[in-house]
């Protein structure tokens, strides 16, 4: 594919364009177009290629043995999923991944990165892989943050506590829908809803769709 094609990603950071070309034959590369609800990824298989989002959204999930779904994270235009089973060939994923839009994904070999000796373009690449899956280790402790509190209100107020910090501002827009949303805190979406509905009476926050509005001074905004 023509490096221009690309969206801006973490992984190529660094590299000319040539560079990128190069690479990517390296890694054999090549395009899937996925549409919603597809499952590009189940738990149980093993892989040796891991994602970037070309276009479109996808969900890492867990699905337990009784149906109950966790929502862990999504990737969007990009973002990697997979790539720390990619890297692991023989470890068999422990989540699925589910286009939660239409889209497109590459999907690059992790193998070449791990050869010793490697060409230097493909150890930068291994250098920014390695930052990337930092980045999302700490992002999975943030979220044992958000879920360690036994009741649903302590749990939102928690993450929406973190997004206002993120943002530096008590208006923000929640990266899920109510269902996804329910699934990222491990609780019930009807009594996540009732929980908001009750925080909006108590002028704790306003809530229209996606927008959340906080009604209290946070240190550090």
């Amino acid at each position: 594919m023509k490096t221009q094609d690309l969206p801006e990603t973490a992984l190529f950071h660094g590299l000319s364009q040539e560079e990128v070309h190069w690479a990517l034959s390296a890694l054999d590369a090549h395009r899937y177009a996925f549409t919603k609800d597809q499952l590009l990824a189940q738990a149980g298989q093993c892989v040796s290629h891991l994602g970037l989002v070309l276009s479109g959204c996808v969900h890492i999930e867990h699905l337990d043995v009784w149906g109950s779904k966790t929502l862990l994270g999504q990737a969007t235009e990009g973002d990697l999923f997979a790539e720390t089973y990619a890297c692991l060939p023989q470890e068999p994923l422990l989540v699925n991944v589910t286009a939660a839009t239409d889209g497109e994904v590459l999907f690059l070999s992790a193998a070449p990165l791990l050869e010793p000796g490697n060409a230097p373009c493909l150890q930068h690449i291994a250098q920014n892989l390695l930052q990337i899956s930092a980045r999302k280790n700490l992002g999975l402790a943030r979220r044992n943050l958000y879920t360690a509190p036994k009741t649903i209100r302590e749990r939102v107020m928690t993450y929406f506590s973190a997004l206002a910090i993120k943002n530096g501002s008590l208006d923000f827009i929640l990266p899920f829908d109510r269902q996804q949303l329910a699934d990222f805190l491990g609780v019930d979406r009807s009594a996540l809803s009732s929980t908001l509905s009750r925080m909006q009476r108590d002028g704790l926050l306003t809530l229209n769709r996606r927008t959340v509005e906080l009604h209290t001074t946070l240190e550090g905004l």
